[in-house]
């Protein structure tokens, strides 16, 4: 029998309110990550509080999404308005849980890092986004988490888990296969990430766009992209091998090109417009993780 002997829709209603919760937790870490203080950096112990006043956020004010709704996104305190940022993320955590089982059998190792990349690539997003940082304290522990995700499988080969499909009929997934395999919505098997994939991935996700980088700045005379850029890369590549990481880097830096080169016609700027690199990679990485073996096989159908 599955180890839970529930359908996938079923399991969407249970998983959505935690995903709600993590998603709240997640707008802590977008606001207060990229704080200079570490008072101010405290995630663990100090209290929800309004980022404008400080006043302590009520329990019942600090529902996902119901609590800005029922504030109408303003503070109760001081009527600071609420960004739209924080029902969206609240949101996004919410449809990932949601999401989830249908993707990912429900209770294998893959299940697990698809979720936790999920969330960290939200984080990563806004954090990027609204002040364009990638903060070191998330990617480090990802970096060393997606190496650990490729050492169960070489314990427990076998070990398989059953889940209820959409239509009923029950799944045989592998409990610690740490890529992607048949689920209810998602009926496709990658081979897993070895650890000296995860390894490869680690290093030359971190090595090749600081290489880049080196080559811009001696044409440019400055960077072309962060550091925070090379750490992302890193630990997308110890998650998923080197192979994806290169896909997600070129994809990336295609809908960065996509949205910059506009910008820099309109302002005239030279070259030097700034841009979120890190949204276009976490954009990228879902595009590239499921669809990736795809595309590559219809761009060689193409150019063959």
């Amino acid at each position: 029998m599955p180890l839970l002997d529930l359908p996938p829709w079923l399991l969407s209603l249970l998983l959505a309110p935690f995903g709600l919760v993590l998603g709240s937790f997640g707008n802590v870490l977008i606001h207060r990550l990229p704080q200079e203080e570490a008072a101010e950096r405290n995630v663990v112990t100090r209290g929800s509080h309004c980022p404008a006043c400080k006043a302590p956020i009520k329990p019942w004010h600090n529902v996902p999404l119901f609590g800005w709704l029922w504030l109408r996104g303003k503070c109760a305190a001081c009527g600071w308005r609420i960004p739209l940022r924080y029902p969206l993320v609240e949101l996004l955590g919410g449809l990932l849980f949601a999401g989830s089982p249908w993707l990912f059998p429900f209770g294998t190792l893959i299940w697990c890092k698809g979720v936790l990349c999920g969330f960290a690539l939200i984080v990563l997003f806004f954090t990027d986004f609204t002040e364009m940082i990638l903060p070191d304290v998330l990617q480090f522990p990802l970096m060393i988490l997606g190496v650990l995700f490729a050492l169960p499988q070489l314990q427990w080969p076998e070990a398989t888990v059953q889940v209820w499909s959409g239509g009923g009929q029950l799944l045989q997934a592998l409990t610690f296969h740490n890529s992607l395999q048949p689920a209810p919505g998602f009926h496709i098997f990658e081979p897993a990430v070895t650890w000296q994939q995860s390894l490869l991935g680690l290093a030359v996700g971190y090595g090749v766009p600081a290489l880049v980088n080196r080559l811009y700045k001696a044409i440019r005379k400055t960077d072309g992209l962060g550091m925070g850029d090379f750490k992302m890369l890193a630990w997308l590549g110890a998650f998923w091998g080197w192979a994806p990481m290169l896909g997600i880097l070129f994809l990336g830096a295609g809908l960065g090109a996509a949205v910059g080169v506009p910008l820099m016609l309109m302002r005239r700027s030279n070259g030097q417009t700034m841009l979120p690199f890190g949204c276009f990679l976490a954009l990228a990485t879902p595009v590239i993780v499921f669809f990736g073996r795809a595309l590559w096989l219809g761009y060689l159908g193409m150019v063959s």
